[in-house]
């Protein structure tokens, strides 16, 4: 089957975007929708007004029916239906049929109607990126080992996962699937669009994820992570790193913010030229730079400055190339430090954050340099 979108679920950790922001009450954020989980996750723990845009109609589609799922089912069925845990195919479908489709815009039920193997196995498996991660992490399964994998998260501290990690997970065996898997002529269309790999360096991109994999099982706790559990089981296994809009110690915070979230399909560059000065103080870039030209990504820049006031927070992440600000935006300044500090318990260590500030206005011989470049 044919992926009708990229991503399936968002590969930032909600975590490390909220401390880079410094997101607070009150706030007001832009983002990128991608796989949507940004956006209401956030709206789960902050009341907040979100804007989350995307060119990708049918990426906004999945948004909208996890927000849709969300709001008119309990947490735990919502997930099911989302595939977030196991549901049966045929739940599935009746959910959506029963209790989804009547709360869908008519062009969504059409799309949703005419792709239903995908509502059967859970939507948020279908992703170009989700499908091919399905299909590498057999081979990563097999030498890891189901026992290893289990005692990997029924550790009880981090140390414990290290340990666990460097005796029992790490070898050369296992490095050579992430080189095989992630090598250019393989990942590149099967896993990611060639234009998301345009900065690209002539190393395998496989030798620096597999570097960033004893981070992803090791910074975190295993068993609140759910990307990690997502990679090796395709599911949550333990309730406690399902999202927090499917939480219910959280859910009432999203229904309570669920109208404060607005998916908008439009590049990222138009939406800036039509936004208000000053509307949003807090914004999220995602990898954005790794599908954009840096001639173009300055020029995103220099619209988020004359968009937004100093004190503004922003955090962007790139898996390849880092892009230059450029002197269009001599006032937005990269925190390395702040970044450095963030990636190291990250859930999903796979890029590298770089927070931003919006300084103070001042002449451009005062301006301080960037902090602590790696």
């Amino acid at each position: 089957m044919k992926p009708q979108y990229n991503f399936g679920l968002s590969q930032e950790d909600v975590v490390t975007e909220i401390k880079g922001l410094d997101l607070t009450n009150g706030d007001s954020l832009l983002c990128i929708a991608g796989g949507g989980e940004i956006p209401l996750t956030i709206a789960g723990l902050y009341d907040v007004n979100i804007v989350a845009v995307d060119y990708s109609e049918n990426q906004l589609r999945l948004c909208r029916l996890k927000q849709v799922a969300a709001n008119r089912l309990e947490p735990t069925r919502a997930a099911g239906f989302l595939g977030y845990i196991h549901e049966q195919g045929i739940q599935r479908e009746h959910i959506f049929l029963k209790e989804i489709s009547p709360f869908l815009e008519k062009d969504d039920v059409g799309f949703w109607m005419n792709s239903i193997e995908i509502i059967r196995m859970g939507v948020i498996h279908a992703g170009k990126f989700e499908q091919f991660i399905a299909k590498a992490s057999l081979p990563a399964r097999w030498v890891i080992g189901k026992k290893n994998l289990g005692r990997l998260f029924d550790c009880h501290s981090i140390p414990e996962q290290e340990i666990l990690f460097d005796r029992h997970i790490a070898g050369l065996l296992l490095k050579l699937i992430f080189v095989t898997a992630f090598h250019p002529r393989i990942y590149k269309n099967r896993g990611i669009d060639a234009a998301g790999m345009q900065h690209r360096k002539t190393e395998n991109i496989g030798n620096f994820f597999f570097n960033r994999f004893r981070s992803f099982c090791c910074s975190t706790p295993a068993r609140e992570n759910f990307l990690l559990q997502y990679v090796f089981f395709r599911r949550a296994i333990f309730p406690e790193a399902l999202p927090a809009y499917l939480k219910n110690p959280t859910h009432a915070v999203f229904l309570r913010n669920n109208h404060r979230i607005s998916f908008v399909r439009s590049t990222l560059e138009k939406f800036l030229a039509e936004a208000r000065p000053g509307q949003f103080n807090k914004i999220l870039l995602s990898n954005v730079s790794d599908w954009m030209p840096f001639a173009m990504m300055e020029q995103v820049f220099g619209q988020l400055q004359e968009k937004t006031t100093p004190g503004a927070r922003m955090v962007f992440r790139h898996i390849y190339a880092e892009p230059p600000i450029g002197e269009a935006a001599l006032f937005l300044k990269k925190d390395y430090q702040l970044g450095n500090e963030l990636i190291k318990t990250d859930r999903f260590p796979f890029s590298s954050v770089v927070p931003i500030r919006h300084v103070n206005h001042r002449s451009e011989n005062e301006i301080c340099p960037d902090t602590q470049k790696p």
